[in-house]
């Protein structure tokens, strides 16, 4: 009677290591675009709360004040009197996302709303966090 002899087929490549390598960079990519979308913020600003379902449009620039009154324009802070001149060039924007902190007093955010207001911006949204 004949013997067969058993022998394994050795696999000498890594192809069983191909699907993993593939995962493993798709999670990467994935992580890295999810990671890219949060920019953070120069200034430390809490919004007030709000229940409103509205969304504020991307469309527009965006001013941001902080609970010590700092104005934040285009990632710069900037005195009012370089606001009123940005806003009164002739590249002023007609829509103001206004970001202010929650600790502001009021007569900070006022005195921001009157520069927009004498700019002639039309129109103003107020940036607020979900309270739910």
């Amino acid at each position: 009677m004949m013997e067969w002899e058993h022998t394994r087929r050795v696999a000498l490549t890594d192809d069983h290591l191909l699907p993993l390598i593939n995962v493993v960079f798709l999670l990467l990519i994935f992580f890295m675009l999810v990671g890219a979308i949060a920019v953070p913020e120069r200034l430390d600003v809490l919004p007030p709360s709000s229940v409103s379902a509205f969304r504020p449009n991307e469309v527009g620039m965006d001013i941001v004040i902080d609970q010590h009154g700092d104005v934040l324009l285009d990632d710069e802070i900037v005195t009012m009197e370089r606001l009123v001149s940005t806003l009164s060039g002739e590249e002023a924007p007609d829509r103001i996302r206004l970001k202010a902190d929650a600790n502001l007093e009021a007569n900070g955010i006022l005195d921001v709303l009157d520069i927009l207001r004498d700019a002639g911006v039309a129109h103003v949204q107020l940036v607020t966090v979900s309270k739910r």
